[in-house]
């Protein structure tokens, strides 16, 4: 149970901050840097405190990278995902009850001149920090989601593999340079449970689209993940020869 309410709490931060960071900001100049910072800083801080227990996924497409690569049970990587998608709902809850106070903040009164917006309005305008894309192009979405996804989790699969590198932190810092990257194509999900909670309270297009970052971010981790485990092989085997001759030497 510990891991669960672990993969919960991480995923919460992540999609709390991540997304708030758009949707409290949304009355002033908006920035991708700071966006993607939001994220990653949040995700890093939530491994830091968190994977320790359960690994620090906070992601469905990580877990099942670890399960394919036989670091996660199945059992597990379904209790797992179900937790991140509670952690990421109940995230996306926190942010919307937030926006009550958002509108009655200076920043927000003075960027209306005084007039009034009800929590709905502001929603349907600003929205609630939801991945999307423009109409027509959907395929290009699918595809710049499932090859950063993919390189995403890949380096994920490595470093966590790594002695003495700070991983949960150069695994921050590249999710928030892929979001820096991508967010004016595809809004830089990386991720099904961050991708499809936002979508449920803004429905519209951003819940009809949603379908493309849950295909094509699972479909990029377990890529990802088929890749770890070549790297891995080619690695063994480039090795095998030094250690033949140390065998011999001795």
């Amino acid at each position: 149970m510990r891991k669960y309410i672990a993969e919960f709490l991480g995923t919460f931060m992540l999609v709390f901050f991540g997304t708030g960071s758009v949707v409290y900001s949304a009355a002033t100049t908006q920035s991708a840097i700071t966006v993607g910072l939001a994220f990653g800083l949040s995700l890093a801080v939530a491994i830091y405190a968190f994977g320790h227990i359960s690994g620090g996924h906070f992601n469905p497409a990580v877990s099942l990278a670890m399960a394919i690569q036989k670091r996660l049970p199945w059992v597990t990587f379904i209790g797992y995902v179900i937790a991140q998608l509670l952690g990421a709902i109940v995230a996306s809850a926190a942010v919307y009850g937030g926006v009550t106070a958002y509108l009655k903040s200076s920043t927000v009164t003075t960027a209306l001149s005084g007039q009034s917006m009800t929590v709905k309005q502001f929603v349907s305008l600003a929205g609630l920090g939801q991945t999307n894309f423009s109409d027509g192009s959907g395929w290009y979405a699918f595809a710049f989601e499932l090859v950063l996804t993919f390189l995403f989790v890949l380096v994920i699969a490595i470093v966590t593999k790594l002695n003495n590198v700070p991983s949960p932190f150069i695994i921050g810092i590249w999710l928030a340079v892929l979001i820096v990257v991508v967010l004016p194509i595809t809004g830089g999900a990386f991720n099904p449970a961050r991708a499809l909670a936002p979508a449920i309270f803004v429905q519209g297009k951003a819940l009809t689209h949603v379908w493309v970052y849950l295909v094509a971010d699972l479909l990029g981790g377990a890529l990802a993940a088929f890749a770890a485990n070549c790297l891995d092989k080619k690695e063994e085997v480039a090795s095998t020869p030094k250690e033949v001759k140390e065998t011999k030497k001795a």
